[in-house]
């Protein structure tokens, strides 16, 4: 997420955080974003959109990575290599400094340590768990 957020901080792009298909839901075509935090209209400058509306939006193609511009059938199926692929070919894009001339980059693969800690940071000051998830937390804290 923050690698993600980084990018479209840097290339004036709208941040949307889809997590439909999230293996913490039983429900495919939830977004699980909401699920667990509070809804966020903006982090740091950068318009964002998370919540359910996601179903009813279409995206502008050309997409990138070039994965995304097959047939939604084809795409049923993403092999780990792919997945590999594309984690590298976003590295190479955020990484590089530069824009895509695609509509939408399509951030699906874990970036986990490409992006700088201040954007880590930016993003766990902007997001807050929802509150029962919260209690949770507290709960797992004070116990352990």
């Amino acid at each position: 997420l923050a690698a993600a957020w980084r990018f479209a901080q840097r290339t004036g792009r709208n941040l949307v955080i889809d997590w439909r298909g999230s293996c913490y839901l039983d429900q495919p075509f939830i977004n699980a974003f909401p699920v667990f935090f509070e809804p966020v209209q903006d982090i740091a400058g950068v318009r964002v959109i998370c919540d359910d509306q996601i179903n009813q939006r279409t995206f502008p193609g050309p997409f990138f990575p070039a994965w995304w511009n097959k047939p939604t059938i084809d795409c049923a199926y993403r092999p780990d290599e792919q997945v590999f692929r594309e984690r590298d070919e976003l590295d190479q894009l955020f990484q590089s400094e530069q824009d895509s001339d695609a509509n939408t980059v399509v951030c699906d693969a874990c970036l986990m340590w490409r992006c700088d800690e201040e954007a880590e940071r930016e993003i766990f000051r902007s997001i807050k768990p929802r509150p029962e998830v919260q209690a949770r937390i507290d709960a797992i804290f004070r116990e352990h």
